[in-house]
């Protein structure tokens, strides 16, 4: 496969009009016991749609844009905080469905996808750098926290991403228990510019 990029790119917010593209992304980047069902990918385009973002391609002909297509996604929602003050928040099976609490610090990212004919192009660091970026210029909230299968780890390091342990709660699910899915944190801080 070419390691260009893809032309006619961008990213924006996923929106409920998104949702027949997200599931059926969904279905191809996990396999069925991993994807959201159809009422949770809903649940979280309704609710926090700022925090699910999708990556395009715009199908251009000529000057004119015939429509665009859903090449990569990220689906997140607030988790609810720990309670402990050194401890963040992980992701845990409760968390995983339709919960999203405004008033927590931490996001959670449940999905991390794009379409297999654009892997290996950079393509999950792009979308992944900026949906960072804008959550900590926005000021979201402290930090976004994710759980990855263990072959995974040192992808999400390299985004700054840090290893916590294994995940205690998904591993008592027997459809999650079959790998070992790793608890990782990244901090959002934000950027300063000079005027």
């Amino acid at each position: 496969m070419s390691s260009t990029l893809p032309l006619h790119m961008y990213i924006r917010p996923l929106t409920i009009e998104d949702t027949t593209a997200v599931s059926a992304l969904e279905s191809r980047g996990f396999p069925p016991e991993e994807r959201a069902a159809l009422e949770t990918t809903q649940y979280r385009l309704n609710t926090c749609p700022e925090l699910c973002s999708g990556l395009f391609i715009r199908d251009v002909e000529g000057s004119e844009v015939k429509g665009e297509k859903l090449i990569g996604h990220i689906m997140g929602t607030k988790i609810p905080n720990s309670g402990s003050t050194s401890q963040p928040s992980m992701i845990t099976l409760q968390s995983m469905g339709k919960v999203h609490d405004e008033a927590s610090t931490t996001v959670g990212i449940h999905s991390v996808v794009i379409a297999p004919e654009y892997q290996k192009k950079n393509l999950a660091t792009l979308l992944l750098t900026d949906y960072i970026q804008k959550l900590s210029n926005q000021e979201v909230g402290q930090r976004i926290v994710i759980i990855a299968h263990e072959p995974l780890v040192p992808f999400y390091e390299r985004i700054g991403f840090l290893l916590q342990g294994e995940n205690e709660s998904v591993k008592t699910d027997p459809a999650f228990g079959k790998t070992t899915w790793c608890d990782m944190v990244r901090e959002l801080v934000k950027e300063e510019y000079e005027s």
